[in-house]
């Protein structure tokens, strides 16, 4: 069970995030160098403060295998993207990345607070649950990133056909930001294949067994993980049908990234499943 001090300490987190971003923002209008470093110490301080909250909790249930619950793996996955901000802009900046993705982080810090009381789902019940839930979050991550390159390419899209002049001149250009998606797509698509099809060997197993089992034919998260997997098909296939190019690619993957959301939400309230 989380305690309200452990929840406290979640606040404090989202917090330090939230202060992240309003500092990045703050690059729109203001010139001061040492907003970067600012910026990526809030985010580290955040990240330190949600590893800590990790042990703790994992400590007081006596399973530190990751993924144990709603609460440790929402905590997870912010700090798997907010170490993915701090090494990509220290080691191939991309300004004007933490806009888009820091936000995404403190909805997953508010997230796990809000199904902090949720009972935790029996994740780790063999080698193929373990394997399908670490493929299926770590493609989220993935979604995640390609959802924000693909949000930052259609606004300098826009700006560049309303011939409007952009607010950071180092946004980014439209060619990386394509790459940096279908990059992204790849790994993404790659580690849903494998969450999908371990999924369905869990589902075979368990057959009539679970109330899962019984109605998985009708189950919104089945469904929207296929919608999920042809969307990011499409963008994936890019290069070969020139017309899903570009602004289009952008598009799906921002509805991707959506449907991946529906699909987490499906989660928390299905039954017990893959």
């Amino acid at each position: 069970m989380v305690s309200t001090f452990q929840l406290v300490l979640l606040g404090l987190a989202g917090i330090l995030f939230a202060g992240g971003w309003g500092v990045a923002l703050s690059r729109l209008w203001s010139n001061w160098p040492g907003v970067r470093g600012l910026t990526y110490s809030l985010v580290a301080a955040g990240a330190a403060v949600c590893l800590g909250l990790v042990v703790w909790h994992s400590y007081k249930r006596e399973v530190w295998l990751p993924l144990g619950d709603n609460f440790d793996t929402l905590i997870w996955l912010a700090v798997l993207l907010s170490f993915l901000i701090l090494y990509v802009q220290f080691v191939c900046p991309l300004p004007g990345l933490d806009w888009f993705v820091l936000p995404i982080v403190v909805l997953l810090v508010i997230a796990a607070g809000v199904f902090a009381k949720a009972l935790p789902h029996q994740y780790i019940a063999s080698a193929w649950k373990w394997g399908h839930l670490v493929t299926s979050y770590l493609s989220a991550v993935a979604f995640a990133v390609a959802f924000a390159v693909g949000a930052m390419y259609l606004l300098i899209h826009r700006r560049l056909r309303t011939k409007k002049a952009p607010a950071d001149p180092n946004l980014g250009n439209l060619e990386r930001l394509e790459r940096l998606t279908r990059t992204s797509v790849s790994l993404g698509f790659s580690l849903l294949s494998v969450g999908m099809a371990t999924g369905v060997v869990i589902l075979v197993d368990k057959g009539r067994s679970s109330a899962f089992g019984r109605a998985w034919l009708t189950s919104p998260k089945i469904w929207l993980a296929v919608a999920v997997w042809l969307a990011y098909a499409v963008v994936l296939h890019a290069p070969i049908n020139p017309s899903f190019r570009g602004r289009r690619a952008a598009i799906l993957s921002v509805i991707g990234f959506v449907l991946m959301l529906g699909v987490i939400v499906a989660v928390q309230f299905m039954p017990e499943g893959p």
